[in-house]
């Protein structure tokens, strides 16, 4: 940086132009011979011809809405071009004819200037320089300013497209018309940097806010003393410290100018304007004229320097991170507190600025590598149920899950219910409220009314937001306190009807319903509507592996919640749901839990009648037998073990039972049951016991082995 004193010799006038009607803004000269061009606040531009004899002729340039704040002469095609406040660009002929009109700056353009091939650059106060080719069109946005861009001036010792620019940002910045940004951009003790131009040796004059031009060098040898160096770094900082200031969350540097006094409001419509001076003043519109209010006070007085905070938006934050997700577009904000879950901050930011979902991940771990906060590890497990997020059994695995009193008779455990605590599924990507988040971590006991209402008003949001909610109430529901007071007709209403929704919907909805059934109270409200349920179930054709489990995973629930209920209509029903389910079912671990479904099933006293209903499906008959006998994936050797335990007790019971032509007589003889155990984790056998009694009120059906069920009526 140099610094000049040196008197500016006096001009004297030798000509005066005098038909504009308003303020002239700006000027350049013309394609012609002692020509020149001129912009002003009356909304035209000029095209001023002078002769030898200093006679003036002016071609006016008119159709702008707004003042012409730029002007330009574009040599290559003879053109003349206009920028205005009204946001447009038009481009004229050397007789003054408009020849068309660039659109895209969303604000006042403010600077203009020709290239060599025909083509132009454009900036205004939207803080974009637009690059534009000889035929209109835009092929490059230039990002980096954060306020307006005042003015734009060729380097062309640097570079042929080379460009340096200036604002209300406090920054010079420096461009490749082609390639973007080029190196850091310099900093001046100032609010505005009105003018920029680049002489021919690459110095870079600046002319700023403050009265000073300033003037810039890579040349040691023209370079200002190191203790005027130092104190100029020094005026830099401290202009930074004290202009950080917000009022009411807005930045004092982001207030536009008195400039924006020109643009017209609306009746009672107020502005906010920061003058020259650094005074925050504030107008408003009344009879067609903006009128001063008065002084704007009460800075929020926090700063980051000051307080180890960072307003933004009114609010203050530990953290306020750029992030950028596209190539040459300005980084957005993201404004972050220790503390606070990174994935909370992480999906507040994707929904407030419309991001794809998949950015989940990488933003959530960009806020917690750049604050320093270490994610809670996840316990320990095995394999993650998607069914419930919790442990599930895995071959080999360990031990059963314990705790309940509605044993599974397959693996031992209660219904499907794997091991785990709520806290195992603390992801709560979707924060609706903060009732209905600490409704969901409750496991057991009763939640406060205003957390059950808070739930029971979030299910009554319409159907293509409900997804979330319906997550949560499907953890709530676990809870046979919780669910107790939050199902009545109309909530269940609402989830049986989801059955028939969106796939999200859906998925959710059958995982509340096989979460109801591992407690009496569940399982009461889905007996009194078993049919509807079971009926919408079987509509279903196709849907994912999550989908498909929450299926699998509801009717396997519902058969070992019969297995003491042994309704006889509600077995047969199921039977058959769970018959048309395993047609479609492609996924091997849903398939297996349909079996073991199919499985207590005929350990019912209906047992016989499911058998039947079995045989009479061929395509269930070829399903197990593939299963049985043909190539399993690995890890689900299970399925193979339980088809083939199937197949070999239906043939069997089949052939001393009855055959396909008799089975409208096989309930007539009530003076016996007959069932399948199919063996559990560590019970490959099968054994068929069946108890004849003289009387049909009780009979006995067990099968041997460790981890096998069993059941009695």
């Amino acid at each position: 940086m140099q610094t000049m004193t040196s008197p500016i010799r006096s001009l004297v006038p030798i000509l005066t132009l005098k038909d504009h009607t308003a303020t002239v803004s700006c000027l350049c000269k013309g394609l012609e011979r002692r020509s020149i061009v001129s912009g002003s606040w009356d909304k035209t531009g000029r095209i001023w011809r002078i002769s030898d004899a200093n006679e003036v002729s002016s071609v006016v340039l008119r159709g702008h809405d707004a003042a012409v704040w730029a002007v330009e002469s574009v040599s290559c095609g003879q053109r003349y071009v206009t920028g205005s406040a009204d946001k447009n660009i038009f481009v004229w002929n050397a007789a003054g004819v408009k020849i068309f009109v660039l659109k895209g700056h969303t604000d006042c353009v403010r600077g203009l200037i020709g290239l060599g091939n025909g083509g132009l650059l454009s900036c205004g106060n939207d803080a974009v320089i637009k690059v534009w080719n000889d035929e209109g069109e835009c092929v490059n946005d230039l990002f980096g300013h954060s306020n307006y861009i005042y003015s734009m001036a060729l380097n062309k010792s640097v570079g042929e497209d080379v460009l340096v620019s200036g604002g209300e940002d406090s920054t010079i910045r420096m461009w490749s018309a082609s390639e973007g940004a080029l190196g850091e951009e310099l900093r001046l003790p100032v609010q505005s940097v009105w003018g920029v131009a680049c002489l021919r040796n690459g110095d870079i004059v600046a002319g700023g806010s403050d009265g000073t031009v300033r003037i810039f060098t890579k040349d040691p040898a023209r370079m200002a003393p190191p203790d005027a160096l130092a104190a100029y770094q020094t005026a830099v900082e401290v202009w930074q410290r004290e202009h950080s200031a917000e009022l009411g969350g807005i930045k004092v540097n982001d207030l536009p100018g008195p400039e924006s006094l020109l643009v017209e409001g609306t009746e009672g419509q107020t502005r906010i304007v920061r003058q020259p001076n650094g005074k925050i003043e504030c107008f408003q519109w009344t009879a067609g004229n903006w009128q001063l209010v008065g002084d704007v006070t009460g800075a929020s007085g926090g700063t980051n320097a000051s307080s180890g905070k960072t307003l933004y938006q009114g609010k203050e934050y530990d953290f306020v991170f750029n992030v950028d997700v596209e190539d040459g577009a300005p980084p957005i904000k993201l404004p972050y507190n220790r503390g606070q879950d990174p994935w909370y901050a992480a999906q507040e930011f994707i929904h407030k600025n419309n991001l794809p979902q998949v950015y989940l991940d990488q933003v959530a771990n960009f806020v917690i590598k750049n604050s320093g906060n270490a994610p809670v590890a996840p316990a320990n497990s095995s394999y993650r149920d998607p069914f419930t997020g919790g442990s599930r059994y895995v071959p080999g695995s360990g031990t059963a899950a314990s705790g309940s009193n509605f044993m599974d008779p397959f693996t031992g455990a209660s219904s499907y219910r794997t091991q785990q605590t709520v806290e195992s599924n603390s992801g709560e990507h979707f924060p609706i409220s903060t009732d209905a988040i600490a409704l969901a971590r409750c496991d057991g006991g009763v939640a406060p009314e205003g957390q059950i209402g808070s739930l029971k008003c979030l299910l009554k949001w319409p159907r293509g937001i409900l997804f979330p909610v319906l997550d949560i109430a499907r953890l709530a529901v676990r809870s046979e306190a919780i669910c107790r007071a939050l199902i009545d007709a109309e909530v269940f209403r609402t989830i049986v009807d989801c059955i028939s929704d969106s796939a999200a919907n859906q998925l959710m909805a059958l995982r509340c319903l096989a979460n109801m059934l591992i407690h009496q109270f569940g399982r009461d409200v889905v007996r009194k509507r078993l049919g509807e349920v079971l009926g919408r179930v079987s509509e279903i054709r196709k849907g994912s592996v999550n989908a498909q489990l929450a299926i699998a995973t509801f009717l396997l629930n519902a058969t070992v919640a019969q297995m003491t209920l042994a309704d006889g209509d509600e077995c047969k029903i199921l039977g058959e749901c769970i018959l048309e389910t395993t047609l479609w079912l492609d996924d091997p671990e849903a398939v297996y839990r349909c079996f073991q479904a199919l499985g207590n099933l005929t350990c019912t006293p209906s047992g016989q009648e499911i058998i039947a209903l079995t045989i009479s499906s061929d395509s269930v008959i070829d399903k197990l037998k593939s299963f049985s006998s043909g190539i399993i994936p690995s890890g689900f050797e299970k399925l193979a073990k339980c088809s083939k335990d199937l197949c070999v007790g239906i043939d069997f019971l089949s052939r001393i039972r009855f055959s396909r032509s008799s089975f409208h007589s096989f309930s007539d003889t009530p003076c016996a049951q007959v069932g399948i155990a199919v063996g559990g984790r560590e019970n490959p056998a099968i054994t068929f016991i069946i108890s004849r009694s003289l009387s049909p009120s009780r009979s006995i059906v067990r099968a041997s082995g460790r981890g096998a069920f069993q059941t009695s009526r």
